[in-house]
């Protein structure tokens, strides 16, 4: 109940049960620290069919795996995980209050590893091809393994153009649809488009069908059908930010939170590791900044 007594104080609570969560959680643990991490089980990484870019796993890994790995690592140092989703953090003498309905925790510090979530387009069938692999939401990931395939880019402006030019590095068959915003773009981005080969597709997709689990189809309005092996949506992220902000931390326009060379927000004592913070959203870079926000917790602990 909403009155009951918080929990016992804990040295670190890690608030979102991803990448950067678990790792933080299991180098505060390796540290000897309570810790405690509450997770509402929304993490990226169980959305990855399969990822060759991980360190250390060459013939790649599924989200879903490495993500349970982790998890089992931070548990075998002494982690706590509990499930839950925290609505509303606080501050306190010496630290912070958390709460996720009727259960809230005290802790001396907190790291915030909700991460983001891909904003992706209203077509029927999108996630059918999530599943199969056909839609991808990260090409820093995987648009290696693209080569020599069709690949489309689904996004508006400069956002969706620039993704168009980053995707066609790789020696593949680029087609931006580009949702009817290619006459807005600057005609010097458009001749580099047309410099590297990619196509335009201007009119508004209606709805995508995965084939024989081998590609994957594009119906646009009008009628015409495009078909693709690879399809990456390129329509940005949404930042789980707003446990900071309410406390008044710094964030970017695009919800990224403001950090130092710690990993500390704005807001003394609360931390911010993987996606919700600024800078490149890749499972290797979560994984270092969970590494330095918890070792400059342990320190000042």
């Amino acid at each position: 109940m909403r009155g009951m007594s918080p929990s016992p104080e804990i040295d670190c609570l890690v608030i979102g049960g991803g990448a950067a969560g678990l790792v933080a959680a299991t180098y505060l643990g390796r540290y000897r620290r309570r810790a405690i991490v509450v997770d509402a089980g929304a993490s990226r990484l169980q959305r990855i069919p399969r990822s060759r870019n991980v360190p250390g796993f060459p013939q790649g890994i599924a989200g879903g795996e490495l993500w349970q790995r982790l998890r089992e690592q931070a548990l075998a140092f002494g982690a706590r995980i509990e499930e839950g989703c925290v609505d509303s953090l606080a501050p306190l003498e010496g630290g912070f209050e958390a709460r996720a309905g009727d259960r809230a925790w005290r802790a001396r510090f907190v790291i915030l590893a909700t991460g983001a979530s891909d904003v992706l387009p209203e077509l029927a069938g999108l996630e059918a091809g999530l599943e199969r692999g056909h839609v991808r939401c990260c090409p820093i990931c995987d648009a290696y393994e693209t080569a020599g395939q069709r690949v489309a880019v689904l996004g508006r402006g400069e956002h969706g153009l620039a993704e168009a030019l980053f995707v066609a590095h790789f020696g593949n068959q680029v087609t931006w649809l580009s949702l009817q915003s290619q006459q807005a773009a600057p005609p010097e981005a458009l001749a580099r488009l047309r410099e590297r080969g990619v196509r335009i597709a201007d009119r508004v997709p209606r709805q995508v069908r995965c084939r024989d689990g081998t590609f994957i189809e594009v119906e646009m309005e009008g009628g015409e059908v495009l078909a693709f092996d690879v399809i990456y949506p390129a329509l940005g992220l949404v930042h789980a930010c707003e446990l900071a902000t309410r406390l008044g931390a710094a964030a970017r326009a695009d919800g990224q939170l403001v950090v130092d060379d710690h990993m500390q927000t704005t807001v003394p004592g609360l931390y911010a590791a993987g996606d919700v913070a600024v800078d490149l959203n890749q499972i290797s870079v979560a994984f270092g900044h969970a590494a330095i926000a918890a070792t400059a917790i342990h320190n000042r602990l």
